[in-house]
C-alpha cells in the first residue's frame, strides 16, 4: 500500500511537469542571492535548510576542524569530548549522526561500521567549501546513498582542482597552549595542459595535557586532564584530469592513529589506561561530465580500516581487554541529471551499491552488510513555485552471525518554495522527508557496546521556513526563519560510559522533536572596510512520546539541548582580520529521566582571533592568533568530560604559488 501511495506520487509530479510545458505564458523566476559576502552561511534562495561555509569563513571563525565549523550552523548540535583525543560527532534536529551522511569532493564516507563519522579528523587546512544541506541533495553529483538519508554534510577541497599555476605550495603550522601540535604540507602541481597532481598530509601530535576543576555537588575538585596523547598521520594524493566537459579523479588516502583515551572523571579519578589504534587505507575514482542537457556523476571506492582497543587494567583473568576489528568496504555508485531549461530544472536518476564486512577476533561468523540504493526525481519550476521531489529507496541485505535478512524501505521527499513578490528575495518553503537508518556495526557488536537487539530507526521530518535578503549600496541583510517537526520511532541513542570507546546502545520507543532555527546576517562594505555580524537561534524539544504510562514520558532524550545559538562578528581592514565568537548551549539532561541529579548545566564559548597577511610577488604568509574559551570555564559538552579552559592558538600558514 506505501509502495502505491510513493508510485501515485511520482506520477502525478511527472504527469504535472508534462502539462506544464504546453504553458507558454508562465515565465521561470529564480531569485538568486548576489555574490557571497565573507562571512555569508546561510543559502536564502534554497527551497530547504542549505548552509555554506567558504575558506574565508573557516579562517574567521574559531574553527580548527569541520565539527568546530559546524557549531555555527542552526539547528546544529556537535558532541565534543574535549582535548585533542576527543571526537565530535553532528545531531542535527535531534536526529543523532547517523541520519547524516559525509562526503569528501563527491564520494561519501562509508559509515557502516558506527553510522556516524569523526568531524575532528578534517582539518580546514586546504578546503575551499563546507556545505551541509537537509531534506533534497543540493550537489549534482551526489549519488543515490546521499538522498537516503535526511541530511549531507559535503567538503570541498583544492587538492583535486585544476591549478592556475604551474606549482601550488602551502605548508601549515599549529601550535597550541593545551600541548596540541599541528603540521601540514599541501602540494599541487600541474603537469599539461589537462593533467594535475595533489598531495597532502597533515601531522597531529601532542600529550593533550590541561588543568581542569569540576564542581561536585558542594565541593570543587582539580586536577591534571591525562590520557589525551594522540600521533595522527594523514596522507591523501592523486591525479586528477580536466578537459572542458570531463573531470576524473583518483586519489588514495592513508591515515595512522593511535591515542590515549580520556577517561570520564568519576569519583576524583581522571586516571584512564585505555588506547585506540586505527589504521585506514582507502582510494577512489571519481568522473563527472556535464553539458548544456545533462551532467553525469559516477564513482568507485575501496576501503580498509583496522581499529585495536586496549584496556590495561580491565578485571578480567588476563588482566587486560584487547579487542581487534577490521572493516572493509567497496561500492560504487552513479547519478545522471537531464537539465530541463535551467540547471536548477531537472529530472535526475541514481543509484549505486555498498558492501561492508566486519571481522574480529571475537567472531565465530562476521557479519556481511550489502546496500542497494536508488533515487528518482526532479527539480521544476512553475512560475514562482519552485518543487523538488524524490523518491530513494533502500534495499539491505545482512548477513550476521546468528540471522540473514533483507530489509526493503521507500522514502519520499517532496519541497515547495513560493516567492510571493517577484522583485523581492523573499521566499516561503516547506518540505517533508521519511529515511530510514538500520543500527551500525558498533550499535550491534561490538565489545561492551553492541546491543543486538536494537531495531531500526524511522523518522519523519517536515519543515516550513520564511527567507529574506536585501541589500542596498553599502549594506546587506539576510535572515532566515524554520519550524520542524520530527517524529522518530524506535530512535537509536547513544549514551557514554566510561571513556570515548564504550558507550550504551538503546532505542526509544517514539520521540517527538518540534523547533525553531533562526539565522540573520548583517554585514557593511565601505572601500576597504568590512563588518559583519551574523547570528543563529535554534529552540528545541525533543521529548519521549512511547508511554504515557512511564516515568520519562515528556521528558527530554538524553543530550538534546533546549536552545542553542551562536554569534559571530567580524571586522576586516585591508589585510587585517580580527572575529569575535560566542557559542552558547542550553542545559541538557544524561539520562532519559528529566531528574535534577541528570541535568548538565549550560555553557557559553568565547573566542577572539587576529589575522594578517602578508603577500609578497609568488608568495603570502598568513598569521592567526586565536584565544579560545576567553571565560576559563571547564564546561562539560558530555558529563564527565571537562573541556579545555581558556588557551591559545598560533597558526602560521605559507604559500607559494608560480
Amino acid at each position: 500500500m506505501q509502495l502505491k501511495i510513493y508510485i501515485s506520487l511520482i506520477s502525478c509530479i511527472f504527469l504535472f511537469y508534462a502539462k506544464s510545458q504546453n504553458i507558454d505564458t508562465l515565465k521561470v523566476v529564480e531569485v538568486l542571492s548576489k555574490k557571497d559576502s565573507i562571512l555569508k552561511l546561510t543559502v536564502i534562495n534554497s527551497s530547504v535548510p542549505h548552509y555554506i561555509i567558504n575558506k574565508d569563513k573557516l579562517n574567521e571563525l574559531s574553527a580548527e576542524d569541520i565539527g568546530d565549523a559546524l557549531k555555527y550552523i542552526p539547528g546544529t548540535y556537535i558532541k565534543d569530548y574535549g582535548g585533542i583525543g576527543g571526537i565530535k560527532t553532528v545531531s542535527y534536529r535531534s536526529l543523532g549522526a547517523g541520519h547524516t551522511n559525509v562526503e569528501i569532493d563527491g564520494v561519501i564516507l562509508p559509515n557502516t561500521q558506527t553510522a556516524v563519522i569523526n568531524l575532528s579528523q578534517f582539518d580546514v587546512f586546504s578546503i575551499t567549501k563546507l556545505e551541509m544541506s537537509s531534506g533534497q541533495v543540493q550537489n549534482q553529483y551526489s549519488t543515490a546513498s546521499s538522498y537516503v538519508k535526511s541530511n549531507l554534510i559535503s567538503i570541498h577541497s583544492s587538492l583535486f582542482d585544476l591549478p592556475t599555476k604551474k606549482i601550488n605550495v602551502k605548508l601549515m603550522g599549529n601550535s597550541s597552549s593545551i600541548n596540541a601540535y599541528q603540521g601540514g604540507l599541501f602540494y599541487q602541481q600541474k603537469l599539461s595542459k589537462n593533467f594535475s597532481f595533489g598531495l597532502q598530509s597533515l601531522y597531529h601530535f601532542g600529550s593533550g595535557k590541561y588543568n581542569f576543576s569540576l564542581k561536585n555537588i558542594d565541593s570543587t575538585y582539580t586536577s591534571e586532564r591525562q590520557d589525551s596523547k594522540l600521533q595522527n598521520i594523514k596522507l591523501r594524493g592523486g591525479i586528477s584530469y580536466h578537459k572542458e566537459k570531463f573531470k576524473i579523479h583518483l586519489n588514495s588516502n592513508y591515515s595512522t592513529n593511535q591515542q590515549k583515551l580520556p577517561g570520564a572523571v568519576v569519583l576524583y579519578n581522571p586516571y584512564n589506561d585505555q588506547s585506540l589504534k586505527n589504521k585506514i587505507l582507502n582510494a577512489t575514482l571519481t568522473g563527472q561530465y556535464k553539458s548544456k542537457t545533462i551532467a553525469i556523476g559516477t564513482n568507485l571506492f575501496i576501503q580498509k580500516s583496522q581499529t585495536l582497543y586496549r584496556d590495561n587494567h580491565y578485571l578480567n583473568v588476563q588482566g587486560f581487554l584487547e579487542n581487534q576489528y577490521t572493516n572493509g568496504n567497496f561500492g560504487g555508485g552513479f547519478i545522471f541529471n537531464k537539465f530541463l531549461k535551467t540547471e536548477t530544472q531537472k529530472l535526475f536518476i541514481g543509484s549505486d551499491f555498498k558492501q561492508a564486512t566486519l571481522s574480529g577476533d571475537q567472531f565465530e561468523k562476521s557479519p556481511v552488510r550489502k546496500n542497494i540504493n536508488s533515487v528518482i526525481g526532479l527539480s521544476e519550476w512553475f512560475w514562482r513555485i519552485k518543487l523538488q521531489a524524490n523518491i530513494s529507496h533502500q534495499y539491505i541485505h545482512d548477513k550476521t552471525p546468528n540471522d540473514t535478512k533483507g530489509i526493503s524501505h521507500f522514502s519520499p521527499f517532496i519541497s515547495l518554495a513560493y516567492i510571493p513578490f517577484k522583485k523581492q528575495n523573499f521566499r516561503i518553503r516547506s518540505h517533508y522527508k521519511n529515511t530510514y537508518r538500520l543500527p551500525s556495526f558498533n550499535d550491534l557488536y561490538y565489545n561492551s557496546i553492541g546491543n543486538s537487539n536494537l531495531k531500526a530507526e524511522n523518522a519523519r521530518s517536515s519543515n516550513i521556513g520564511l527567507t529574506y535578503g536585501k541589500t542596498l549600496q553599502l549594506i546587506t541583510i539576510e535572515t532566515t526563519l524554520d519550524i520542524y517537526r520530527n517524529k522518530i520511532t524506535d530512535k537509536i541513542v547513544a549514551i557514554p560510559t566510561k571513556n570515548l570507546f564504550n558507550w550504551s546502545m538503546q532505542n526509544i520507543g517514539n520521540v517527538l522533536s518540534r523547533g525553531i532555527d533562526l539565522s540573520l546576517l548583517f554585514s557593511f562594505k565601505k572601500e576597504s572596510h568590512t563588518i559583519v555580524f551574523s547570528s543563529s537561534q535554534s529552540y528545541n524539544s525533543s521529548i519521549d512520546v512511547t508511554n504515557k504510562t512511564s516515568l520519562t514520558y515528556g521528558h527530554q532524550i538524553p543530550y538534546t539541548p533546549n536552545y542553542n545559538a551562536s554569534y559571530t562578528s567580524t571586522f576586516s581592514y585591508k589585510k587585517y582580520n580580527s572575529s569575535l565568537t560566542l557559542l552558547h548551549t542550553g542545559s541538557r539532561y544524561v539520562l532519559n529521566e528529566n531528574l535534577p541529579f541528570n541535568k548538565l548545566e549550560g555553557f557559553i564559548d568565547i573566542a577572539l582571533g587576529i589575522s594578517r597577511t602578508f603577500k609578497l610577488k609568488h608568495q603570502s604568509i598568513y598569521f592567526k592568533l586565536q584565544a579560545v574559551n576567553l571565560l576559563n570555564t571547564n564546561y562539560e559538552v558530555i558529563k564527565s568530560f571537562p573541556m579545555p579552559g581558556r588557551y591559545y592558538n598560533l597558526k602560521i600558514v605559507y604559500t607559494f604559488n608560480k
